[in-house]
Formats: structure tokens, sequence, C-alpha cells
């Protein structure tokens, strides 16, 4: 047998403080360009060199997230390929074009993200700060394997500085425009060789540059958070580490501006109904004036006018403990456990949806604070096997519990008579012949016969508390025989059983007594159909009825609840749900003899097949509980090219993929029992995502780096079967319609990074510019079939534009590499461009969208001691 090779490191001690060296540049021997020298990984749970692993990651140190000036994982879809992350109004992040859109707490992420191993399963606490990160790894497509649950996307690997030997530390500071102040510092403190310490700190204060018409500001920045680490050194073969985190969020969400996109959506003329405000029920507008008051065309630039009931608040404190046994059993053979616990409370109220203008219409308000709690355990098996075989092998178990109040409420709307009868036919129960009588006897005491309704067509008020327990436990193994010293095959598994216990409350406004209290309060409303609040008001609509209604029940609820609610019902439902998912790569490193004459020095081809899934979950469904979404499942296929060439000073990696998605988790419209719309999750599709990317990193001399990165990827949806909303609304039909011709939504489909870099070194110290350009092609918004037409007709109606970025950084340093100080602009052009937003084109016809940061400057003082 061969002897093991540099290539299959065994992921010891020494191998994992190796996993975080920079990418630096070193001289070449009788050569004026620099060398790329070797990037440790552990994107396969073993330390190995970046070019000799058969997987799509990009691997970021911490020196070069500092010299890009990345301050958050948001900013790294900047220049990492097929790296989308939005953090509007809820954070977002996709890979490859798969990811989670929606906020709630029943919805798991598509891309997983771990904190020196640890889990982190919601996506509030996934878009970390850089602070005190020694690495970040994105690995790219489905890691079921070895990464656990809900990777279909991928998964980012934050790893932490660890405590060094010595005392030393360093302090940054950073003042820019909007007010903004940073301060992070971070001190080593070992106690005696063996027991090590560290604490970091870091805290980040801006303004928000998005001022709303209430005098608030929103995308604010008001960050603090402390990390305090130990290392114990046991033994030669014993390493205990450890971290507490504490964080603490005080922020504003982005506000965001409205545009009608379809005029005959349901809430604008589809259903004829009139909203408070409206006077002329011939020529109603008060909707679509409530959102082209908050457009951006009527607000000054970078304005918005979202009213009083919005609460973008964005406060959480969250606490994360970790501890982490390595143990090195024998010469080829370790032993790894990783225990979490994670603690997080979001502070509500907070607005998380509307129709996008000042005036409430609709309201969608997380109440009461939400809850998150997971406890995690991975025990890790590393080695080689017959001195050719490596192998990784373990468990892994979650518990988690989280809960949220979720309040949907609308207002008192009306109509006129006839449109009145139409939609109530469609409602069970409902005598429309005796109703018309009594309409047309009231329609005789207004002078001029016309009868204005007042009634809650739509839900008037429903609060959801929704309870989740999960437990999830999985078994995993991988192994990789290398059958020469250049072929290598790579197989494993991964078993995984969810059990999901949900526990639902809803309680929806009591329309009967609504109609007693707005009666008695005023004669002028006389009860028609009480159990759907419907009221004839005895004037005339030039009077404003609706207004007059809805401020009965203001007035007499004060809260965030604004209409009695009637008895709780009450569901709860556990499933399970299990999946099994294989992987297989074969890789072939070219040998040194094949390369020796050409300008490759070092080359590697790979061909994947893996799979991934995320798990299903229960949905609430209206009136009708709780119903069960399944799991949704990802093949791919890929094959990659990775190499070094010209003396190692030119580096080309290359990834190709074609990935089958069943069971897609896809939002949909349907219809409770009680004729109720419904939006929510269903396993409506099945789509083909095919793409490649490409990252170059280049030294054209020993003082200039560039780097390149590019990403196109194409989605296409095999099977995408929906309901016609009007059809539902109206009549109570089920009308199929097919969407499969639609684009995908959040993600572009091609990105592009470019930065530059240039070293200097005079006597007065070492200066280095940079600059850096990003490009995103346009995304597509649409929510609904509406959303897709309206493209149709006009792209600018459920598109956000393609935008190029450029950001420009000067570092100064002195000789001793102790003191270094930094001019930095992000945005340096001003560009306005969208970060999130969504269309929906059938219901509430309008578009909402989100600026992302415009021009921010600022200086950098570093101190290491």
């Amino acid at each position: 047998m061969k002897t093991q090779k540099n290539h299959r490191l065994p992921l010891t001690l020494a191998g994992l403080m190796a996993a975080t060296l920079p990418p630096a540049v070193a001289a070449n021997q009788g050569s004026s360009a620099g060398v790329i020298e070797e990037v440790i990984v552990t994107a396969r749970k073993r330390a190995e060199s970046i070019q000799e692993t058969p997987v799509a990651v990009t691997a970021i140190t911490g020196d070069s997230l500092r010299e890009q000036g990345i301050l958050g994982a948001q900013e790294l879809s900047k220049s990492v390929p097929s790296l989308q992350i939005n953090n509007s109004t809820s954070p977002q992040i996709f890979i490859r074009g798969i990811g989670q859109r929606a906020p709630f707490a029943r919805f798991d992420p598509s891309v997983s993200v771990y904190l020196d191993g640890i889990f982190i399963p919601r996506p509030d606490g996934q878009l970390l700060d850089t602070i005190d990160v020694d690495s970040v790894q994105v690995l790219r497509g489905p890691q079921g394997t070895l990464f656990g649950k809900n990777n279909t996307g991928g998964a980012l690997v934050f790893t932490l500085t660890k405590p060094g030997e010595e005392f030393g530390g360093y302090i940054e500071g950073s003042l820019g425009n909007y007010n903004e102040q940073r301060l992070q510092a971070a001190v080593d403190l070992p106690i005696n060789d063996e027991l090590l310490t560290r604490i970091s700190v870091n805290t980040r204060r801006r303004d928000g540059f998005l001022k709303d018409a209430t005098g608030r500001e929103n995308q604010s920045i008001d960050r603090l958070s402390a990390i305090f680490q130990t290392r114990w050194l046991a033994s030669d073969d014993l390493t205990i580490d450890g971290f507490a985190f504490v964080g603490r969020t005080r922020e504003n969400f982005p506000s965001y501006n409205c545009r009608i996109v379809n005029e005959d959506a349901l809430f604008v003329n589809g259903l004829g109904i009139l909203w408070p405000g409206d006077t002329d029920p011939n020529n109603p507008s008060a909707y679509k004036d409530n959102c082209e008051a908050n457009s951006r065309e009527s607000q000054a630039d970078l304005h918005t006018n979202q009213g009083d009931s919005q609460r973008q608040k964005k406060d959480q404190d969250e606490l994360m403990l970790g501890l982490t046994f390595d143990y090195q059993f024998s010469a080829d053979h370790s032993m790894k456990s990783i225990l979490g616990y994670r603690d997080a409370t979001k502070f509500n109220p907070q607005t998380t949806a509307d129709e996008g203008g000042p005036a409430e219409f609709l309201r969608a308000d997380l109440l009461d604070d939400s809850l998150q709690e997971s406890l995690t355990f991975e025990l890790q098996f590393n080695g080689v096997l017959f001195d050719s075989v490596d192998y990784a092998a373990g468990i892994f178990w979650q518990d988690e519990y989280k809960s949220e109040r979720f309040n949907t409420a609308n207002p008192l709307v009306g109509a006129e008579p006839t449109k009145f009868l139409g939609l109530a036919a469609g409602q069970q129960g409902v005598d429309i012949g005796v109703v018309g009588d009594l309409l047309n006897t009231l329609t005789g005491l207004v002078p001029g016969g016309t009868l204005p309704l007042v009634a809650g067509a739509l839900p008037l008020a429903t609060v959801q508390d929704f309870e989740i327990d999960g437990e999830t436990f999985a078994a995993f193994t991988q192994a990789t025989w290398h059958i020469t010293d250049n072929l290598e095959v790579t197989l494993g598994g991964r078993y995984t059983e969810e059990t999901r216990d949900s526990y639902l409350v809803t309680r929806s406004a009591d329309l009967a007594e609504v109609t007693s209290i707005i009666s008695s309060a005023d004669p002028r409303f006389v009860p028609v159909l009480p159990d759907m609040g419907a009221m004839a008001f005895l004037g005339r609509w030039s009077q404003d009825p609706l207004t007059i209604a809805n401020n009965i029940l203001r007035e007499r609820f004060t809260g965030d609840i604004r209409a009695p609610l009637g008895d709780a019902k009450i569901d709860q439902r556990e499933d399970t749900f299990r999946q099994f998912t294989p992987m297989a790569s074969a890789a072939y490193i070219f040998p040194e003899e094949l390369l020796d004459g050409s300008i490759i020095n070092s080359a590697m081809v790979y061909a994947t097949w893996s799979n991934g899934f995320k798990s299903g979950f229960q949905e609430p469904f209206g009136l009708d509980g709780l119903s069960v979404v399944e799991p949704e499942e990802l093949e791919n296929r890929e094959i990659g090219i990775k190499i070094d060439a010209l003396e190692r000073s030119l580096r080309i990696n290359l990834a190709a993929y074609s990935m089958t998605f069943e069971n897609m988790h896809l939002i949909t419209v349907n219809v409770d029992s009680n004729n109720t719309l419904v939006v929510g999750s269903q396993n409506a599709g099945e789509s083909v995502i095919e793409g490649a990317e490409l990252e170059v990193m280049w030294f054209p001399s020993m003082n200039t780096m560039v780097n390149f990165t590019y990403s196109n990827n194409n989605y296409r949806y095999e099977e995408f079967m929906d309901n016609d909303l009007k059809s539902l609304a109206l009549r109570g039909e089920f009308v199929p319609i097919d969407r499969s011709d639609e684009e995908f939504a959040v993600s572009p489909e091609e990105t592009a990074a470019l930065g530059i870099q240039y070293t200097l070194n005079t006597e007065f110290g070492r200066f280095v510019p940079r600059l850096d350009a990003s490009y995103k092609s346009d995304i597509y918004l649409g929510l609904d079939r509406g959303a897709w037409e309206a493209s149709k007709r006009k792209e600018a109606l459920t598109y956000a534009d393609a935008y190029v970025l450029f950001d420009a950084r000067l570092s100064w340093s002195n000789d001793a590499d102790d003191l270094s100080i930094a001019a930095y602009v992000k945005n340096l052009t001003d560009e306005r461009y969208d970060i999130g937003a969504v269309a929906a084109g059938d219901s509430i016809g309008t578009l909402t969208t989100v600026l992302g940061d415009p021009r921010t400057y600022g200086i950098e003082l570093r101190k290491t001691f």
C-alpha cells in the first residue's frame, strides 16, 4: 500500500489549526509573479487542500475578509458565486437559486449555517457578523451527507479564531457617514501552558438611511456582541474547546415603497370592494391611492411613507454555548464530540407584511415575543483505514422549540348590494333570496335608492399561537478510497429522521359581536348578515361609512388586535419525516510528471452525485387547522476541475452542475372548508437547475492580486400547478393553472465579481489600494400568476433591475505591521438597487421594494499588540 499523502490529512489538532491559513503570496524563484499558498478546508470533515477537495467550496480567511472590508455574512454574496443573501424584511440565504423566502417559525432555511461546528437552525441568527472569524467556507450544492438536514442549497461554515498561547490581541475602531460607529477588540489571556482563553467584543451602530414620513429612520444598525473562548490542551491527544456567544440587536428593518402591479387584482378592483376612505362606489380609489402615496415617484430619494401601524423593529437577544472535545485516540483515528445550545428571543410586535401604503388596510403582525431554543449534539469519528481509506462517520441529534404569535387583520370593507350578493353567494349557508329581500327593503329607506353595505368580507382578525417541538436524529458516514496516489472514489450516506409536534391555537374575529358593537354605537348601521359582519348603512357613501365603522372598532379595541375574538380552535399533530441521502464522487489528480513542461502545475477533475432533502412541516391552513407539507428532495450531478498554473501564480476552479428538485415547497393559494382564502406552502413543483461557477485567483506580480468569480444558473420548472385565485375567491371553484413557464424568484441568474489589490512598500510603510466590483443580473420578484402576467406587460412591475456595485479601499500599515489605517467607500457610485421585495398580482396587486445601502464611507484604525 502507498503511504498516506498530504491530501489525506486526518482531522488532528494540527490540521484544525492549519485549516484557516490565509491564501498568502510568496516569491516565485526565477519569476516576478507571486505564488498562491495552500489553503486548507474541512468540507469533508477533515483537513484537506482546497485544490484536492472534490467539492465546490469557497474559502475566505479572516485576513481576506478584513482586506475586502466584509463586516457580516450578507456581504459575502458580493464575491461568492451563486450566493445570494438578502436582509430586507427577513433574512434570506440562497445558493444556486435554492433558499427560503418566508420568515415564519414553521419554515426551515435551505442553507445551513454553522459556527464552530454548531448548527444554527433559524434564519434570524444566521447572518453573523464576521467578528473574530478566522475563516468562512461556503459549500455550494446539497451537503446532505456530512452537514445535516436542510442543506439542499449548501452550507456556510464559520470558524472562530482560537485562543493563542501568548498574551496579545487587537483593537479596531471605525467612524463613517450616517453616524456609523464601530469598535471591535480581542485579547488572548493564557492562564498557563495548557489552559488558554480569548475574549472578543464587537459593537456597531449606524443611523437608518431610509427616512419614513412618521419620522422613523429604518435600515439602521445597532449590534452588540461578545465571545468568550477557552481551549484546554488536556494532553497531547485531547483538546477541549468551549465558547459562549452573547448577542444583542436593536435595529430597524428597512421600510419599503409600493407600486400597483395589477389594477384587476382582487383587492384593487377585482372584487368590486371599497376600502376606508372610498366615498364614490363608481370610482373606488382608496386602495390604489394608499399604495401610490408610498411610491418612489411620490417620495423623495431614500424616503418612504408606511404609516404609524408599521413596526420595523428588529430586536433580538441571543445566547450560544459550544463545547467541543477533540480526541486523537490513535495515530490514525480521532473522535470529536460537539455540544451546542442556542437560546434566542425576538422582541415583538413586528410588522411583517402589508399592501405597502400608510393606511392600515392589510396587516400582518408578529405579536408578543417569539422564542427559539435548540440543543444539538454531534459525534464524529475520523481516520484512515487500511492506509488507503479516509473515513468520517457519526451521529447528529437536535431538539428544538420555537413559538410565535401571528395576527393577520383587514378592515371592514364595503360594496354595493349587487356586488355584495355576488360575494355572499360563495359563502356556505347564505340564503341569497332572503338577504336580497332585506336589502331591497332597506334600500327604500335611503334617499336616492343606493345602499352602502359594510362587511367583514376579508378576515377581520385571525390570531394564531403556534408552538413547534422538533427532534432530529441522523447517522452518517462517508469514506474515500485512494485507489492510487492520483485516483480516489468517495461513497457516503446519511439517514435522517425528524419528528415535529405542532400545537396551534386559532382565534378569529367574532363578526356577530362586531355587528352588535357597531350597530349599538351608531344606529345608522343595520345588521344584515351578522355572522359575516354585514351591515347596511342608512346614509350615503359620501359620508365614508367604512371609516366610521372601522373607527368605532379602533376606539373600542386600542391594542394590536382590533376586533373581539371568538372561541379558540386547538389543533395538534405529530408527524415523522424520514430520508436517506446518498452521495458518490470520483476524483483524479493529474500526476506531476504528466504536467511537466506545461503551464499547469497541478490539476484535479472530479464528478459528484449527491442528494439533499429539506424536512417537511405542518402548515396552518385557515380554519381547517394543520396540514402537512412533505419534504422536498434534491439530486445533484456535478463535474469540476481545479487548476494551479503559471508557476502557481494562477488558480482556476470551475464547476458545472445539473440539479433536479422535487416536491418543492412553493407558495400557493387555496381555500379552507369555510371558503376562506389561504396562502401557504404546498408541495407544488418540480424543477431543474443547471449552471456553472468559475473562480479565478491570479498574482501577475509579487504585489498585485486579481480575483474574479462568475456564476450562471438557469432555473426551469418542470411542473408547477396552482389554482386560479379569482375563481376560488368568487365562486369557490378549483380551476387549475399551469405556472411552469415562470422564472425562479429572489435569485439572479448571473453574478460576477472582480477584485484588484496592489501592495506598495515604501519607506513610510505599506500602502494597499483595492477596488471591488460586483454584478447581479435582474431578479424576478413575483409570488403568484398575476405577477408573472404583469411582467409580460412591463418587466419593471415585478423585476428588480440588474446592477453593479463598486467598493474602494485604501489601507496603510507600518513596518512593524502592528498599526494600520484604512479609508473605504462602499457603493462608490451611489447606486440605487433592490435587495428584497415581493410582487403579488392576483390578490393585493402591489409590488413592494426594498433599497440596498446607498454610498457609505469611513475610516478604520487597527492596533495589534
